[in-house]
């Protein structure tokens, strides 16, 4: 009998530890809906209007007390002129601005004084019906606001006598605009429940976040939480439920008509997330369009997974080394792409010019009648592309023999017309067919057969190009191109002989 009852006893100590536990869940789970103020470490908000006395000094001696909300405008701004009123017109216009300019001055002030005690400032807009855009405008000329301030658009009920939920809309669209961010939305109860449940017909307003007021100790299943997950400040506490013999919340330096406000968070929390400026994010609907997929039958998915399975096991497969690149001609024209090597077109006339061959590496131009290079040990080619083979490299040997002799032509037709006067060339001949007498052919020949010993001796020739593009301004380019002894050596030649001994100079 011992062992079953100490195991009862266990059981249901178990049991009162689970419950215990998930009552302690549930309820730090909805603190928030109940009686929050009570809790010491949540933050408070005070907002005022013209009309309210304030202490600072005893207010800000509040520690709980993290930010001051004051009202701002009030609908549109009054008449600017009251020139064509008359009597009492006259007398109530010139009241209205009255008003307006001590309430503007006393928003300044007030401003200026909460700053001052570290505290976080806030202003609001009442709305009116009346167009909604010069609305807001007038709301931001008022307020000034700063980009840490908070900014609020007041509802204070769904009805004829206040801005409609539409024409909040537009506000809320135009302060965007004017200052790049969203006012937080101050309403009732009854007016964000209507908000919540026609939240397709209001996109904007849903989303902003919510400024609630509702003079109740518990909010639990009245807070619509399935359009706002929870409230930014919650207006617990004014004139409304505070009065001299019971008050939720009673501030020092103020008198029970003052409107308090709670947070979620405690005042260094409150101040991270100051000015809320930010929209609430939503999830997709259940029946959104654009969250549905079409359904697909099972022979569908076999294939799809067949692809992502082939598509795996092609990204897990290790890249195949690079080829080499060659210089080989056939096997750059003709290789694969990796197998491809840069061709120099200026390298190649000049090395056919030079007629330089060099055993140390590949020839840039292959040989027709050099062996087949194989590309590969596993193709070999027909018949009828080996033909087409040898016509293209034929081809190509015929550019570069075309290209060699124009270099040639162009290189003898600049050494004859830099060796020719121009009163003795005949009229009418050309370059090429002209005779070279004793007087006109200078010492030219002998120059070129220097040249011709000078090559024998292991000097390097001169490329076409550097005697093509020597005019008459660079034969006298100075030391860089000819050194002195070689100036003084050919002192006695004339200009168009010295120019083509410069060219010969330069390319040594």
């Amino acid at each position: 009998m011992t062992k079953p009852s100490a195991v009862a006893t266990a059981a249901a100590k178990f049991a009162c530890a689970i419950v215990a536990g998930m009552l302690l869940i549930t309820g730090s789970a909805h603190a928030e809906w109940k009686a929050p103020w009570k809790s010491e470490d949540k933050a408070l908000v005070i907002d005022a209007y013209e009309f309210n006395p304030i202490n600072w000094q005893e207010l800000s001696s509040d520690e709980r007390i993290a930010g001051f909300i004051n009202k701002a405008s009030d609908g549109l701004p009054p008449e600017w002129n009251c020139g064509k009123a008359d009597g009492d017109e006259y007398k109530l216009c010139k009241n209205r601005w009255w008003k307006y300019s001590v309430t503007k001055e006393l928003y300044m002030t007030r401003r200026e004084m909460a700053k001052m005690k570290g505290l976080l400032w806030g202003a609001y807009h009442l709305g009116r019906p009346g167009n909604p855009r010069e609305q807001a405008d007038h709301f931001v000329d008022f307020a000034e606001p700063a980009e840490d301030d908070l900014i609020a658009l007041d509802i204070e009920d769904n009805s004829d006598e206040w801005m409609s939920l539409a024409d909040a809309e537009i506000f809320a669209d135009q302060i965007k605009i004017r200052t790049g961010r969203y006012p937080v939305l101050y309403t009732n109860g009854s007016t964000a429940k209507y908000v919540s449940d026609n939240k397709a017909k209001y996109p904007l307003l849903s989303r902003l976040p919510l400024w609630y007021a509702r003079y109740r100790d518990d909010i639990t299943g009245k807070f619509p939480e399935e359009t706002w997950p929870s409230y930014a400040l919650w207006q617990f506490s004014s004139m409304h439920n505070c009065d001299s013999r019971s008050c939720p919340y009673r501030v020092k330096g103020a008198k029970t008509d003052i409107d308090v406000n709670v947070s979620t968070m405690d005042v260094a929390g409150l101040k991270a997330a100051w000015p809320f400026n930010e929209l609430i994010e939503r999830a997709p609907e259940a029946d959104d369009p654009a969250m549905m997929i079409a359904s697909l039958d099972e022979t569908t998915k076999t294939e799809v997974a067949k692809v992502a399975a082939a598509t795996g096991a092609a990204a897990t497969t290790l890249p195949k080394p690079r080829a080499k690149p060659t210089t080989d001609t056939r096997v750059a024209a003709y290789a694969p792409a990796e197998q491809h090597a840069r061709l120099d077109p200026l390298q190649l006339l000049t090395t056919v010019a030079r007629g330089e061959t060099k055993t140390d590496k590949p020839a840039l131009v292959a040989d027709v009648t050099a062996a087949p290079v194989a590309v590969s040990s596993t193709v070999v080619p027909s018949g009828e592309a080996a033909r087409e083979f040898h016509g293209h490299l034929a081809a190509l040997r015929e550019a570069v023999a075309y290209a060699a002799n124009e270099v040639d032509r162009l290189f003898i037709g600049r050494a004859k017309a830099a060796t020719r006067t121009d009163e003795a060339r005949p009229a009418g001949a050309g370059e090429e067919s002209a005779a070279f007498d004793a007087r006109q052919r200078s010492r030219f020949v002998e120059i070129v057969k220097a040249a011709e010993a000078a090559k024998k001796a292991g000097a390097l020739p001169m490329p076409a190009r550097v005697l093509s593009q020597l005019g008459a301004e660079g034969a006298g380019r100075g030391p860089r191109v000819a050194g002195t002894v070689a100036g003084q050596r050919f002192a006695g030649l004339d200009m168009p002989a010295r120019r083509i001994v410069t060219a010969f100079e330069a390319t040594r």
